[in-house]
């Protein structure tokens, strides 16, 4: 049976943490506010009612310029679950795609709307979003950062082993991709250990690597690059599989695919872990590819808890930033 959280603690707010306006990054986020955040998200998981009390009736708009399952699934039942619309906007759909500026769109939209998501692909149009919209605005996906997975990939592996702090994790394949940038951000705020093997050429960026540095100096964490996956994994008590040809690059598939060949994560990689080792992929997956469906589909697999926990940190985020922003302006 449905648990409702009592009256005198969904009054209290649940993160107490520096709140930002929007959610762009995930070093937005500072670590005492992202542990908070899978606190709340870990209730809200198991506790998901009760939460709408401040929320019913308001709305959020889910602005999409790229495909999408998970965030699009999850973002809407997040707000349902918080007495919240959500209208899913694409972008053709939108005066967006027919010449308005982002900026336009974002005060036009801040009108009507509680909270903004955009999924897209240039990150400058999820800034511009931010700076010119009055309600909070949470980057849903874009080419360089996926904060809303790093989220739910952080609350996962809590689950499982019961802390971060200290883990060892190891991303093999495209160090540039957003979800590489995103997931390492979320390991320098959790002080853990992350070892990024790329081929020459998909190293993560440097400023990027520069930031993530000198936050874990502070959290005792770290990250290392290494261009030998089979060494990345050695000491990994999780290993991250990431789709080789994303959206925007499928003119590079050719290319990708044979530079990308060697780091698949599969059972012949896996043996080169510690036995208690799990896989991670934020989805969708090309079996055969990056990852094998023995990996996925088998017991050291984190992937489909991954995915469910889209929808509780979903809910903790928009409860939160829609939450602190309404305070701060009465």
């Amino acid at each position: 049976m449905t648990q409702l959280i009592p009256a005198s603690e969904a009054d209290r707010p649940a993160v107490t943490g520096k709140v930002p306006d929007d959610l762009l990054r995930v070093s937005d986020l500072d670590p005492q506010t992202l542990a908070e955040l899978l606190d709340l998200a870990e209730r809200m998981k198991q506790e998901p009612m009760g939460w709408e009390r401040d929320l019913r009736g308001g709305a959020i708009g889910c602005v999409f310029e790229k495909p999408s399952t998970r965030t699009r699934v999850s973002l809407a039942t997040a707000a349902h679950r918080l007495g919240l619309a959500a209208i899913v906007l694409n972008r053709e759909e939108l005066q967006l795609g027919h010449g308005e500026t982002a900026t336009d769109t974002a005060r036009v939209l801040s009108s009507y709307l509680d909270a903004i998501t955009v999924r897209t692909f240039d990150h400058t149009t999820v800034e511009q979003m931010a700076d010119a919209a009055t309600v909070p605005v949470v980057n849903a996906l874009s080419n360089t950062h996926h904060p809303c997975q790093s989220l739910a990939d952080l609350l996962a592996l809590r689950e499982h082993f019961g802390t971060l702090a200290g883990m060892t994790a190891a991303f093999i394949g495209d160090g540039t991709s957003n979800t590489c940038n995103s997931f390492l951000a979320a390991c320098a705020a959790s002080g853990m250990h992350l070892i990024v093997a790329t081929p020459p050429g998909y190293e993560t960026d440097k400023d990027l690597l520069g930031e993530a540095r000198e936050l874990m100096a502070q959290t005792g964490g770290s990250v290392s690059l290494t261009t030998e996956p089979i060494e990345a994994v050695g000491a990994a008590q999780a290993v991250y599989a990431e789709v080789w040809v994303p959206m925007d690059r499928h003119h590079e598939r050719a290319e990708r695919t044979e530079r990308l060949a060697a780091y698949r994560v599969d059972d012949a990689l896996l043996a080169h872990a510690p036995g208690e080792a799990v896989a991670m992929h934020c989805l969708p997956a090309v079996r055969g590819q990056e990852i094998t469906s023995e990996v996925l589909d088998g017991p050291r697999s984190l992937v489909w808890r991954q995915a469910a926990n889209r929808l509780p940190t979903a809910q903790a985020v928009l409860h939160t930033l829609i939450t602190t922003a309404r305070r701060r302006t009465t």
